[in-house]
């Protein structure tokens, strides 16, 4: 081998090293400067405190500022645009549900397709859903309600995070099982959609437990029944609608982390083995149960694999039902 040929083999080797060493070394500075977390929905509701106990654990965690963002409206479009345009260096994050994720794209146009836009990191908790009515409402079982809905037909109005949001599917999905003909309305997040459910100016609506639980507790709404295939320990005097002759609502959501896409996957390992430590904490897992959440475990692979066969699962139930975008 000539002593040209040599020269270039050695370059060719570090400059191979130095593309390999590039990424381990930007994963471990990372984090050097405070971290954003998106959260698409108003401050002060369970999605909002879920994010918050995560932010706080992260905190400690990486050792460096994290700081929640609160971006509301457009059934979270606003919040994930915010991130799909940021640099995929690990500093902007976002917290996001089935609706913002694997079911907005079946339903409306949106200016980026989250599916490709987006990295997942970390799946944070499994969030089934809790049909609620107000107590003013008079009713405090299914069957109850199922009468009072018969009784009450096109009288009824149902609330929702959202159009295209997994409560407003669901609450589409229940209003025609029970022929209720009930008019949808759409809030910005569960706080402002709580404010007009509890005096009954919404007769019902699907929400998350961590919401549905503390204003039971309050004794300002029940709980009928959940959606997923298994009951809460939390709640577990309640029926799942499955166990009420509706499995078609076998269905947990959840609730997930991600990263714009590009984000060197290992600042994304270090991103999802921080948020693992964080959700296996003692203290965290026991406040997640007590609110009807249960403790995701999902990382980078797995939570990637879920998302994209849910995109297509939502799809199907989307179409079969005819859910239209508002």
């Amino acid at each position: 081998m000539s002593s040209r040929h040599r020269i270039a083999a050695v370059l060719g080797c570090l400059s191979l090293s130095f593309a390999v060493a590039a990424p381990t070394a930007a994963a471990d500075a990372y984090p050097s400067k405070p971290i954003r977390l998106i959260v698409p929905y108003p401050a002060g509701g369970g999605f909002d405190t879920v994010a918050r106990r995560l932010a706080d654990g992260l905190r400690e965690r990486l050792a460096t500022p994290v700081i929640v963002e609160n971006k509301p409206g457009g059934n979270t479009i606003i919040a994930t645009d915010t991130v799909v345009r940021a640099q995929p260096d690990g500093y902007t994050l976002l917290m996001n549900a089935p609706a913002g994720i694997v079911q907005g794209p079946w339903l409306q146009k949106l200016p980026y397709d989250p599916i490709q836009a987006l990295q997942p990191l970390y799946m944070v908790a499994q969030v089934p859903t809790a049909l609620i009515v107000p107590t003013s409402l008079g009713v405090s079982t299914f069957d109850q309600f199922k009468a009072y809905a018969g009784a009450h037909k096109g009288e009824m109005a149902y609330a929702s995070l959202g159009s295209g949001s997994t409560f407003h599917i669901f609450g589409a999905m229940l209003n025609e099982r029970l022929g209720a003909q009930a008019t949808h309305v759409p809030y910005k997040g569960d706080a402002p959609a709580m404010s007009d459910l509890v005096p009954g100016r919404v007769q019902f609506m699907f929400n998350n437990p961590v919401s549905a639980i503390n204003f039971a507790k309050q004794d300002k709404v029940r709980i009928l029944a959940i959606s997923g295939a298994t009951r809460l320990p939390a709640i577990k005097d309640i029926p799942t609608l499955g166990e009420l002759g509706m499995p078609e609502f076998n269905i947990t959501g959840w609730y997930g982390l991600f990263a714009p896409a590009g984000t060197p996957r290992p600042v994304a390992d270090k991103l999802a083995d921080a948020v693992k430590a964080v959700m296996q904490t003692p203290a965290l897992r026991e406040y997640l149960e007590t609110v009807g959440v249960v403790g995701g475990d999902s990382g980078v692979d797995a939570f990637t694999r879920q998302v994209a066969e849910e995109y297509q699962a939502w799809g199907e139930l989307i179409k079969k039902n005819d859910i239209r975008f508002e």
